[in-house]
């Protein structure tokens, strides 16, 4: 599966007694059903410190990224101090988990988390979110133009999509 091109997401939780967020960049993000209400999922591997604040806020935001050196800094391990500093140059500090616009963050999803439809398999949890608010950012590259494509991640390493195939 390793070989298949994936959406890659920052999913960020933050609860009410937690003094600041947690999260993690996911390559398993992906939409469930967009109508009537969209709905959207994740997989989790366990223990989490970002499911842990997830089930306390009942809530997650998932931003795409178009940059892989945001990509690269949130997987950092959590321990290392550079993680730390990362994550609070990405995130904004309103309390609502998005990413920042000037670091690459491309659009974002603040989800309310659906508890009775999230299920653990094994020593991993799909995740599954309804989406509440949702946003889309133009970003410039440092030449000036207007990036709008993803960041993918696939055999074994970041990349974008590329010309459509006739």
């Amino acid at each position: 599966m390793r070989d298949l091109t994936h959406p890659v997401a920052v999913i960020v939780a933050q609860s009410k007694d937690s003094s600041h967020p947690t999260g993690l960049l996911v390559s398993s993000f992906n939409t469930v059903t967009l109508d009537p209400v969209p709905h959207v999922s994740l997989n989790l591997k366990l223990p989490s410190s970002t499911y842990d604040e997830i089930k306390k806020s009942k809530a997650f935001t998932a931003s795409a990224i178009t940059r892989v050196q945001m990509a690269r800094e949130f997987l950092l391990d959590k321990t290392d101090p550079r993680h730390a500093i990362a994550f609070r140059s990405n995130v904004n500090n309103h309390g609502n988990g998005k990413l920042s616009q000037e670091k690459g963050a491309i659009w974002w999803m603040r989800c309310q988390w659906l508890e009775d439809k999230s299920v653990q398999v094994g020593d991993h949890v799909v995740v599954i979110g309804e989406v509440i608010s949702a946003g889309f950012y133009k970003v410039p590259n440092m030449h000036g133009r207007v990036v709008d494509k993803p960041l993918l991640y696939g055999q074994g390493q970041f990349r974008y999509a590329g010309p459509q195939i006739s």
